[in-house]
């Protein structure tokens, strides 16, 4: 309401206050005009006089003389009307400060309507501000929420493609790792084979299983019956330290009874010797049992 009356013309803004000192002055005259009537002195009686005769000698003149000879009775003077004058001038002057009263409420009112239709203007114009304001407050929040949204849907492609590449080049690491580890135990597992059997084809190994031979053989008691040529392939399972753990004979020309006295006496050779070449070591030996030889 403020700023709707700071944007009227200098005129319009002082227009009502003249026209409000206009008509309170005019209600003062009239009402001035009225008391002065009222209070004013009567006419002299002199004057009344002469108007009196003057009357008096109008009404002779037109009055006929009467044929009886009496004398007509005198004619009044006039009353004197200033009390009514008076009378009627306070009315006027009441009705016309009436007048001046009503049309000022009039105005009033009127003023009262334009600066209530001013203010419905400036409510209705502070509300559509408000309105557009909050739209803008929607609008840019929306914005913002969709940015948001936009910039961590981004982020996630982005850490997701990071976590995938990461996850790809640790796999891409750890399988080359693998290689290189099986490449590494292969050509270890090729060169200890090498020199295992390199070992294994030396006069050492010879050696090394004639003496397990050996002992079997003296740990060995001929069964009752068993007759010469003995010639059987024992298969011993072995430990480091040379300790049997296992015994099979898979290829025998005796009967059960040379198979057990074969096998008891690989059990009581245990431990078999050691090799001073850990590479002629071998966890299972295949050995030819011939005692006779």
């Amino acid at each position: 309401m403020a700023e709707a009356a700071t944007t009227r013309p200098a005129g319009e803004q002082w227009l009502p206050v003249v026209l409000s000192v206009g008509v309170h002055a005019l209600l003062v005259a009239v009402l001035g005009w009225g008391w002065w009537s009222f209070k004013r002195p009567l006419p002299a009686p002199r004057q009344l006089a002469i108007e009196a005769t003057v009357i008096q000698e109008m009404s002779t003149a037109a009055s006929p003389a009467p044929e009886s000879g009496i004398p007509a009775p005198p004619v009044p003077p006039p009353a004197d009307n200033s009390a009514e004058l008076e009378r009627q001038a306070r009315e006027q002057a009441a009705a016309e400060a009436q007048k001046v009263h009503e049309a000022e409420q009039a105005r009033q009112a009127e003023e009262a309507k334009r600066e209530e239709a001013r203010r419905q203007e400036a409510r209705q114009a502070d509300a559509q501000k408000q309105r557009e304001a909050e739209e803008r407050r929607q609008a840019q929040a929306q914005t913002k929420a969709r940015h948001d949204a936009e910039q961590k849907r981004l982020a996630d492609r982005k850490r997701q493609a990071d976590e995938a590449a990461r996850k790809a080049h640790d796999a891409e690491e750890r399988a080359a790792q693998e290689r290189a580890r099986r490449e590494s135990d292969l050509r270890a597992q090729l060169a200890s084979e090498e020199r295992i059997n390199a070992a294994r084809g030396s006069a050492d190994a010879a050696a090394y299983r004639s003496m397990i031979q050996a002992r079997i053989q003296r740990n060995w008691i001929r069964p009752a019956g068993a007759q010469h040529g003995v010639n059987c392939e024992v298969r011993v399972t072995q430990v480091p330290g040379g300790e049997v753990t296992g015994v099979q004979i898979t290829r025998c020309n005796g009967d059960a009874a040379l198979r057990e006295s074969i096998e008891a006496a690989v059990y009581r050779a245990s431990p078999l010797p050691v090799p001073t070449n850990a590479d002629l070591f071998d966890r299972n030996l295949v050995l030819t049992f011939h005692p006779d030889d």
